[in-house]
């Protein structure tokens, strides 16, 4: 026997419950998709494109499963297809119905208008009737469509991207490292407790003083320069941005574990409806893409841009004492390429990217090195991911400390951003710095 019970969940749950089974389905909620039924009381921001679906589903199955099983996913791959097509047949059935009420409303505009005795009386009665049908199937059928829509295409806006031909599948693999000959930590004599405070209210809450204050203040100068002498245009981002653009960059924008949220209060808009409020921080990937959403960029490519502030982001796993490598707020810099959305350029983009922030960080005379991620650790919006890590003396381990990322036209098809020929771009992103995870690892 299976129960079947509607929530709000993240994903499909199966629950055994001695000879039962409790199957937990989704209740698909997406800041993207504005459902049929109710499209009357709310205003399409944008229609994310999913034009590449359909041939995903009919050309490239293969690699749509070998995606999904490379970054051990739990999306029902089989139950999403039969929606998907059962959502095109009823459209192509609506369709047809639509199609012919027209007809049947032209005939009845001849009828009337040529009409002269009983038989075309008789005829109009008839067209009547069988517009009164067509109606009613129509009515019937647009209820059943809105429903599948719904599932269908917040299933297909859960789909993750795709994985670029580079990324590792079974193991995370290192592709470059840089040992220092020699550590000369003296000018950090006065990095004691009394200089990194951390608030009694929270382990997540700190400020810093003297000599770690200053070392803030000159990476994010220094860093940020390079970058701007590389060619990368500087640029102030929202520290505030709302579900559509988190959604749009494949977060769950209603998970707590993944993005903060403002509490529903006065004008800020509903989680449950799509419309919530989030403190993400304009050095940020979603304020970086909303400077960006429904746009046509008509710069040449590539346009490469760069945001300098907070980054805020929750908290996760187990906290330690005084744990500056786990803090809900950071300095930090954010890198955004947009280009052509060409595999190979890309990547080479993504090398660049990855070596400048080694160069920077080799300068600190510190232990470093690169990990190509495997598809299993990838985020859903990542094709690959390089790890540019730390070692941690204290916890015997590399500790990451800023990152570069392949997203292609993920984000670009779910929030209209379009190149200068209506094509979509490609994105390559990174965190080119994040101030406490390197002082964590450079004051040890």
């Amino acid at each position: 026997m299976i129960m079947a019970l509607r929530i709000l969940s993240t994903s499909h749950i199966k629950i055994p419950i001695k000879k039962h089974l409790l199957c937990i389905v989704r209740g698909v909620v997406s800041a993207l998709h504005i459902p049929g039924h109710i499209s009357k009381a709310a205003v399409s921001i944008l229609t994310p494109d999913l034009s590449h679906i359909e041939a995903l589903i009919t050309e490239d199955i293969a690699q749509l499963q070998n995606n999904l099983s490379a970054r051990n996913s739990s999306f029902h791959l089989d139950s999403f297809l039969g929606q998907w097509r059962q959502m095109t047949a009823l459209r192509l059935q609506r369709e047809d119905l639509e199609s012919r009420r027209v007809e049947v409303t032209q005939m009845m505009k001849q009828v009337v208008t040529n009409a002269t005795g009983s038989s075309d009386t008789r005829n109009v009665e008839d067209i009547k009737r069988k517009g009164i049908e067509l109606r009613t199937q129509l009515k019937e059928l647009t209820k059943l469509w809105w429903e599948i829509e719904e599932i269908a295409v917040t299933r297909a806006l859960s789909l993750p991207n795709y994985l670029h031909c580079k990324t590792p599948i079974e193991d995370n693999t290192e592709v470059y490292s840089f040992m220092p000959e020699k550590s000369d930590l003296n000018c950090l004599g006065d990095c004691t407790e009394e200089n990194i405070k951390f608030a009694s209210h929270s382990r997540t809450a700190f400020y810093l003083k003297g000599t770690p204050a200053n070392l803030e203040l000159r990476w994010m100068q220094t860093f940020s320069k390079d970058w701007i002498d590389n060619g990368y245009n500087l640029i102030s981002a929202p520290d505030f941005v709302r579900s559509l653009i988190i959604d749009g960059c494949g977060l769950a924008f209603n998970d707590q574990k993944e993005v903060l949220s403002l509490a529903t209060i006065q004008d800020h808009g509903s989680l449950e409806k799509g419309n919530g409020l989030h403190l993400v921080g304009g050095s940020s990937l979603p304020a970086m893409v909303a400077f960006l959403t429904k746009t046509v960029i008509e710069e040449p490519f590539p346009l490469r841009l760069v945001s300098v502030g907070r980054c805020y982001q929750p908290v996760t796993g187990i906290l330690g004492a005084n744990d500056l490598a786990n803090t809900m707020q950071s300095s930090s810099i954010r890198l955004l390429t947009v280009m052509e959305n060409c595999p190979d350029a890309l990547f080479q983009e993504l090398v660049f990217i990855q070596h400048q922030i080694s160069k920077q960080l080799e300068q600190l005379n510190v232990n470093v090195r690169i990990i190509a991620t495997a598809a299993r650790n990838l985020e859903p919006w990542e094709q690959y991911r390089s790890s540019i890590e730390l070692y941690s003396s204290s916890s015997k381990k590399y500790v990451q400390v800023a990152n570069v990322s392949i997203i292609g036209d993920y984000i670009c098809r779910r929030l209209s951003i379009y190149g200068p020929d209506k094509e979509f771009p490609g994105f390559v992103t990174a965190q080119a710095l994040s101030v406490p995870k390197l002082l964590a690892c450079y004051l040890e």
